[in-house]
């Protein structure tokens, strides 16, 4: 399925209309208004480590990821002794 794992961002459906000029200038007489057509939007997803994220939550996953392997290097490196 075309879904983030995470936050569930998919598919959209949205009414949208070009802008057509009618008679009288912009926006016309009512006979030579613009169509409303339907639109799909989808999501910008990725996959990453088998998983599919959306572009948002793939930013914060590897953010968090980052910030743990930081984190275990620090914790793995000796002290150091004066």
């Amino acid at each position: 399925m075309l879904v983030c794992i995470r936050c569930r961002k998919g598919k959209n459906t949205v009414s949208f209309s070009r802008h057509k000029k009618g008679s009288s200038g912009a926006g016309g007489t009512w006979a030579l208004r613009a169509p409303i057509h339907k639109r799909t939007q989808k999501a910008n997803l990725h996959v990453f480590k088998g998983e599919k994220y959306c572009t948002k939550c793939l930013r914060t996953v590897k953010k968090s990821l980052q910030s743990q392997t930081k984190s275990e290097t620090i914790s793995q490196t000796p002290p150091v002794s004066v």
